[in-house]
Protein backbone atom coordinates (compact mmCIF):
# COMPACT_ATOMS: atom_id res chain seq x y z
CA UNK A 1 0.00 0.00 0.00
CA UNK A 2 1.53 3.18 -1.18
CA UNK A 3 1.64 5.19 2.37
CA UNK A 4 3.37 8.13 0.17
CA UNK A 5 1.13 8.94 -2.09
CA UNK A 6 1.68 12.68 -2.51
CA UNK A 7 -2.16 14.51 -1.58
CA UNK A 8 -2.46 15.08 -5.28
CA UNK A 9 -2.42 11.86 -6.58
CA UNK A 10 -4.97 10.17 -4.03
CA UNK A 11 -7.92 10.30 -5.99
CA UNK A 12 -6.25 9.03 -9.72
CA UNK A 13 -4.46 6.13 -6.74
CA UNK A 14 -8.21 5.55 -5.33
CA UNK A 15 -9.61 5.44 -8.35
CA UNK A 16 -7.35 2.86 -9.53
CA UNK A 17 -7.93 0.89 -7.16
CA UNK A 18 -11.45 0.87 -6.82
CA UNK A 19 -10.99 -0.53 -10.50
CA UNK A 20 -9.04 -3.29 -9.99
CA UNK A 21 -11.26 -4.60 -6.84
CA UNK A 22 -14.42 -4.24 -8.94
CA UNK A 23 -12.33 -6.29 -11.85
CA UNK A 24 -11.49 -8.70 -8.91
CA UNK A 25 -15.20 -9.49 -7.55
CA UNK A 26 -17.20 -9.38 -11.08
CA UNK A 27 -16.83 -12.59 -11.40
CA UNK A 28 -18.01 -13.50 -7.94
CA UNK A 29 -21.13 -10.94 -8.01
CA UNK A 30 -21.89 -12.75 -11.13
CA UNK A 31 -21.79 -15.67 -9.31
CA UNK A 32 -23.23 -14.86 -5.88
CA UNK A 33 -25.76 -12.15 -7.31
CA UNK A 34 -27.45 -12.15 -3.91
CA UNK A 35 -25.15 -11.20 -1.58
CA UNK A 36 -24.10 -7.64 -1.10
CA UNK A 37 -20.87 -6.14 -1.34
CA UNK A 38 -19.28 -3.55 0.05
CA UNK A 39 -16.22 -1.92 -2.35
CA UNK A 40 -13.89 0.11 -0.17
CA UNK A 41 -10.45 1.31 -0.75
CA UNK A 42 -9.03 3.04 2.09
CA UNK A 43 -5.57 4.61 2.22
CA UNK A 44 -4.73 2.71 5.67
CA UNK A 45 -3.28 -0.33 7.66
CA UNK A 46 -4.83 -3.26 6.04
CA UNK A 47 -5.84 -4.28 9.79
CA UNK A 48 -6.96 -0.31 11.19
CA UNK A 49 -9.31 -0.31 7.56
CA UNK A 50 -11.10 -3.62 8.57
CA UNK A 51 -11.89 -3.38 11.87
CA UNK A 52 -12.77 0.96 11.19
CA UNK A 53 -15.59 -0.67 8.97
CA UNK A 54 -16.35 -3.57 10.89
CA UNK A 55 -18.26 -1.09 12.91
CA UNK A 56 -20.73 -1.16 10.56
CA UNK A 57 -20.90 -4.46 9.35
CA UNK A 58 -22.36 -7.56 10.12
CA UNK A 59 -19.46 -9.53 8.91
CA UNK A 60 -16.26 -9.45 7.89
CA UNK A 61 -15.15 -12.13 5.79
CA UNK A 62 -10.90 -12.81 5.28
CA UNK A 63 -8.64 -15.34 3.28
CA UNK A 64 -6.06 -17.19 5.15
CA UNK A 65 -3.72 -19.86 4.21
CA UNK A 66 -4.07 -22.85 6.60
CA UNK A 67 -0.40 -23.67 5.70
CA UNK A 68 0.91 -20.48 7.49
CA UNK A 69 1.40 -19.15 10.64
CA UNK A 70 -1.90 -16.21 11.17
CA UNK A 71 -0.71 -12.76 9.98
CA UNK A 72 -0.18 -9.71 12.10
CA UNK A 73 -3.48 -8.43 10.24
CA UNK A 74 -5.51 -11.05 10.79
CA UNK A 75 -4.47 -11.34 14.63
CA UNK A 76 -5.39 -7.44 14.95
CA UNK A 77 -8.70 -7.90 13.43
CA UNK A 78 -9.87 -10.89 15.69
CA UNK A 79 -8.81 -9.00 18.49
CA UNK A 80 -10.66 -5.47 17.30
CA UNK A 81 -13.41 -6.14 15.24
CA UNK A 82 -16.69 -5.18 16.25
CA UNK A 83 -18.43 -7.48 14.27
CA UNK A 84 -17.96 -11.32 13.74
CA UNK A 85 -14.49 -12.62 11.70
CA UNK A 86 -14.92 -15.44 9.09
CA UNK A 87 -12.13 -16.71 8.02
CA UNK A 88 -11.72 -19.02 5.14
CA UNK A 89 -9.00 -20.81 4.59
CA UNK A 90 -7.59 -19.98 0.77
Amino acid sequence: MPFGVPAEDRATWEDHEVQLLADALRPWREKHSDVHVLEDVRLLPPARALSRRSASAGLVVVGWSAEREPGPTLRALLAEALCPVAVVPT
